[in-house]
């Protein structure tokens, strides 16, 4: 199914090419008089013409698809601030009723932070910041999991504490690289 944008870019996609060879067999053979030469010159210029709408409607295409990808990222990302909002959350619920160290907020402060960020700042309609709010939201569901592998006693927690340390980390960072991008 095509999508209107795809319609009219497919559609001048299509004239562009006909009056090219229109033009083409027009000028394989030289015109013999004015009028034939009127002709050839008119064609150039719907050519142009049809060129010009044919820039534009690639341009109404690459708008409707950002703008597609725009929305499905700004529905996405407040299910995936779920994970690094609530962790941090019941965590720091552990740590005010002192099961936990406080040496923790180090972690979940900016794990909630960067949840927030991703659940609820605005997502501007560029490419890159698409791109790297679908990373951030990314790394901060997988930073809130190793969190709760952290948080449960077993051998492997030390483990997953730093792998959190370093996921919470590297969330802020790529929250901070979008908010650098203009």
């Amino acid at each position: 199914m095509t999508t209107p944008a795809q319609h009219d870019r497919d559609l001048a996609e299509s004239r562009v090419t006909r009056l090219k060879q229109d033009l083409r067999d027009g000028l394989a053979t030289p015109p013999g008089d004015v009028e034939a030469m009127d002709g050839l010159v008119a064609s150039a210029h719907r050519l142009l013409d049809a060129e010009l709408a044919f820039d534009e409607a690639k341009h109404r295409l690459a708008n409707a698809e950002l703008e597609a990808r725009h929305a499905a990222t700004q529905r996405a990302v407040v299910w995936f601030a779920a994970a690094p909002v609530l962790v941090p959350l019941v965590a720091g619920a552990l740590v005010l009723f002192e099961v936990l160290s406080p040496l923790w907020l180090l972690v979940l402060v900016p794990l909630f932070a960067a949840g927030l960020w991703i659940g609820f700042a605005p997502v501007r309609r560029v490419g890159d910041v698409i791109r790297e709010r679908t990373r951030a939201a990314w790394a901060g569901s997988a930073t809130a999991v190793l969190l709760v592998c952290a948080l449960i006693p077993w051998p492997a927690a030390v483990a997953a504490t730093v792998l959190a340390a370093l996921g919470a980390a590297a969330t802020a960072g790529l929250l901070w690289r979008e908010s650098r991008i203009p």
